[in-house]
């Protein structure tokens, strides 16, 4: 122990005294703490303006989506009783319960086109559910309303602003009401209004208490007291319950663990808000979160490790000196973190301020880019937490980088420091020097003879071309006809409003006018039109319809296990066993004509035109019970023939030609107990079915006509036979092309602060290389080596550098893209792979670019001095 502190010298324990050395030394060379300062506050403001970015966001998406929802509670609880209701609201591990009860639906003439649900809301409800009255008040009598806008609106009332909701208090309102077994109209006083919002799948009709016990009086049974899950009430006059958890995580498992709590039966039915950020997090999602974390961590750390590096080469004979006086390395140690935290503050202070500034710009960007409700602004969210997350996130990085300079510092000897060269170690082993001159050699020694600096910087360079080959694969693999074709197959599909609108009860299945097709076919520019009849049918199977039917699919292992085990409880109980002598199923039959038939995609067997016109041939479907092509169940096979009913009992025998895949866009969208779609050529439709109107109009025009036929359409849906609605290739194009734009801004800002801080790392590595060997350089070129030499040997780090940064960029990129990126095709159904390394390739030339001009700049300003002036740095 004695000889130890002979070694170290005496402690100087004067705390006041360590913050005055490292003050001094931070203000005694203004230009190179400038230098670390903003070193700093870059990698702040990325930290910044990233949280603020993505907070933001996140914050509006959700805000977003519980509008679509209809709420902001985390999870909800459906159709209870009071007596069940009161046993959550007394349920002291939920934070708050609120409840709303569904009363009916208003279905004028004028509401066609919109789910206008009536309910019974209390003041805490409305307000978690978007429908508070902005003007006026909650309904207290059994007459008030209180109504969305948009409500207002499809009467062709004016509300479009407070003004507007400030006149129409205390007007009456006419509505047809459909409930559990009742229909009336009924004359409402409007006593509130709230702004609805597009995006949501219901528009709000607000009732009184007393209204709601008249109308739909909650049941005193449970709904959950009969055999089957399907109660017979359809819910009306029961209570939904809406929860919000104190941990903002795993809400199914919480409301699982919640109902049984509460003495609630096993199948009570729950929802989970997906719009929460809780909702979806599992433990694969919060690993992606912190693995995300310490990428951005770690590109803070190799920046600013590199910085310290350079302040200890250049401070290290002051450290030298100071141990001399008797500066132990414990307080060495502290003199260097005092550095870091005189630097820390204003760096964090600055890079904050400039994240905040420009998360608050770039925003609204973003924002334009998605596809959001009106209802939500562009401001960015800011609060406290934010600014502590940043400033802590910094502080911890800077922490942790000057690990290794405080290590370095702390580890020098006064002799060590007043000779120190890069060229020696501090551990006093000498190394081998070259034997020869070479620029190359000379290059390749000097890379790798520090082989952590050596990774530390590749791995910089290499994450941000990592991040941008990524975000390319990502974007080449969007394919936008995929996308659309999910929704529409043609350039326009126009349907009654009703047909596709998931939210009313009545669907129209032969909407479509005659005055309508007639001025359609009148439109300049139609290259294609056809269109499709729609039965939803039952259709009784005759015992060797059934044979197939229940051998092929009934009995099917493994599409019993998936989902058709819920599907086939007309067949089966859970155990297995038939439970009726039933031999029937729900099925969907169309009539298409040529066009519409050229949007199947047949699966197995040969489609024949001319012959499937005959009459004598029908179009099965293939039961789709996990979305993998290759697992469909085919009901019937080619060749097979099969019975087909109509209403009035008549039966025709038809041979299979081809099973097929109905696009969703194309047929009824919703699906039947087991999907069973059969497809007729339009005439025999007819003929066994009976005349009927279309169900859908498909048209495809040519690009040029496509712009003035939208413009047709849409003054036609609005003004001439507003029944009817139409979807467009443009307006899922535009949806399209605002998804991959999110993805190029954030994945070309995440690339570019990447490759600047790899940049930056480069530029620290090579000036800290430069700095630290001059008088190494200085003793070789007294020996022979020019300048010229040493320049070129200089450019060759830069060379390798750079071919090891693309070298590990590509094989990182290939790792992420085969494990990561692949399995997206699976996962997203407009997303089709390709791998590829082209953005490596394009970058290519500029990096070799960027890693020649570097060192040369950096060796030209750094050898100013003389060959003498720097011989001395030995003597100093």
């Amino acid at each position: 122990m004695a000889k130890e502190k002979r070694i170290n010298g005496p402690m100087v324990n004067n705390k006041k005294v360590i913050r005055s050395i490292a003050a001094k030394t931070v203000m005694a060379n203004p230009g190179k703490s400038l230098v670390v300062v903003l070193s700093i506050a870059l990698c702040t403001f990325m930290f910044s303006a990233l949280f603020t970015i993505s907070g933001s966001l996140i914050a509006k998406f959700q805000d977003d989506t519980n509008r679509q929802i209809g709420t902001s509670c985390n999870a909800g609880v459906k159709y209870l009783n009071e007596e069940e209701y009161n046993r959550l609201v007394s349920d002291k591990s939920l934070k708050n319960v609120t409840g709303s009860i569904h009363v009916g639906t208003a279905v004028n003439d004028e509401l066609s086109k919109i789910f206008a649900q009536v309910d019974y809301h209390d003041e805490a409800s409305a307000k978690k559910d978007f429908c508070y009255p902005e003007v006026g008040r909650l309904p207290e009598k059994e007459n008030e309303i209180s109504v969305s806008s948009l409500i207002l609106q499809a009467f062709g009332i004016k509300a479009d602003s407070k003004e507007d909701y400030e006149s129409l208090l205390g007007k009456n309102l006419s509505l047809k009401l459909s409930g559990k077994d009742k229909e009336q109209t009924i004359d409402f006083v409007i006593v509130g209004i709230h702004t609805g919002d597009q995006v949501s799948a219901a528009q709000m009709i607000l009732v009184s208490k007393e209204f709601q016990e008249k109308f739909s009086p909650t049941p005193t049974s449970s709904y959950y007291d009969n055999d089957t899950s399907v109660n017979l009430d359809g819910g009306y006059g029961r209570i939904n319950a809406e929860v919000d958890f104190f941990f903002p995580l795993f809400f199914k498992y919480q409301i699982e663990k919640s109902i049984k709590r509460n003495g609630l039966p096993e199948d009570t039915q729950y929802g989970i808000n997906w719009g929460s950020v809780g909702s979806s997090a599992d433990f694969g999602t919060i690993a992606f979160v912190v693995l995300m974390l310490f990428t951005i961590f770690l590109s803070g750390y190799l920046i600013i490790n590199n910085i310290y590096r350079i302040n200890v080469y250049t401070d290290i004979r002051s450290y030298g000196l100071l141990k001399t006086v008797g500066t132990s390395s414990k307080q060495l140690k502290r003199i260097v973190n005092r550095q870091a935290l005189y630097h820390s503050i204003p760096g964090i202070i600055i890079g904050i301020a400039g994240g905040i500034i420009a998360g608050s710009l770039l925003l609204p960007m973003f924002m334009d880019e998605m596809a959001l409700s009106e209802s939500i602004d562009s401001k960015a969210v800011i609060n406290i937490w934010i600014l502590l997350f940043s400033a802590l996130f910094s502080y911890v990085t800077v922490r942790i980088s000057v690990r290794k300079a405080t290590k370095l510092a702390s580890g020098v000897s006064p002799i060590e420091a007043v000779h120190y060269a890069e060229n020696n170690s501090f551990r006093g082993k000498r190394r081998k020097q070259s034997a020869t001159f070479t620029a190359t050699n000379f290059a390749f020694r000097n890379v790798f003879k520090e082989k952590k600096k050596c990774f530390f910087v590749v791995l910089s360079l290499a994450l941000s071309m990592t991040v941008l080959c990524t975000v390319y694969t990502l974007l080449i693999g969007f394919d936008e006809n995929k996308y659309i074709a999910n929704f529409l197959m043609t350039d326009f599909s126009v349907a009654d409003a009703t047909t596709d609108n998931r939210a009313v009860s009545n669907h129209v299945y032969d909407g479509i006018t005659q005055s309508f097709l007639d001025e359609v076919k009148k439109l300049a520019g139609i290259s294609e039109l056809g269109n499709v009849y729609a039965e939803p049918s039952i259709q009784d199977l005759n015992d060797r319809d059934y044979a197939r039917f229940k051998e092929r699919l009934l009995d099917n292992e493994k599409a019993y296990e998936n989902s058709a085990r819920h599907l086939s409880a007309l067949y089966y109980d859970e155990s297995g066993e038939q439970t009726n002598d039933d031999t029937y199923t729900i099925a969907n039959i169309y009539g298409m004509d040529d066009y519409a038939l050229s949007t199947l995609k047949i699966l197995h067997g040969n489609f024949d035109a001319e012959k499937f016109k005959t009459g004598k041939y029908i179009l099965v479907n293939e039961y789709d019970y996990d979305g993998n092509e290759s697992n469909f169940v085919s009901y019937f096979l080619p060749g097979e023939t099969i019975a087909v009913n109509n209403a009035n009992g008549d039966i025709r025998e038809y041979e299979v030609m081809a099973t097929i895949d109905i696009p969703f866009a194309v047929r009824i969208q919703a699906y039947t107990d087991m999907d069973v779609n059969y497809v007729l050529p339009t005439d025999e439709f007819h003929d066994f079915f009976g005349e009927r109107a279309p169900m859908r109009t498909l048209i495809d025009a040519t690009d040029d006509a496509e712009p003035a036929i939208e413009s047709w359409l849409a003054d036609y849906t609005r003004n001439v036979e507003p029944s009817l609605t139409y979807t467009s290739r443009s307006v899922f194009r535009k949806e399209f092309s605002s998804m991959t734009e999110m993805f190029k801004m954030v994945g070309g800002l995440l690339t570019t602060i990447l490759a600047l801080i790899g940049i930056l790392n480069f530029i620290n590595t090579i000036v800290t290389s430069v700095i630290s060997r001059r008088l190494e350089l200085a003793m070789l070129e007294a020996v022979g080596m020019t300048k010229s030499i040493q320049k070129k040997s200089l450019c060759i780090e830069g060379v390798i550098y750079g071919t090891l940064s693309l070298l590990f960029g590509a094989i990182l990129s290939s790792i992420i893209s085969l494990l990561m990126i692949k399995p997206l095709e699976s996962d997203l159904f407009f997303f089709s792979y390709k791998f590829t390394l082209l953005p490596i390739v394009v970058v290519l030339p500029f990096l070799i670019l960027v890693m020649i001009l570097i060192p040369y700049i950096v060796y030209k300003r750094a050898m100013r001095e003389t060959i003498i002036e720097r011989l001395r740095l030995a003597d100093a």
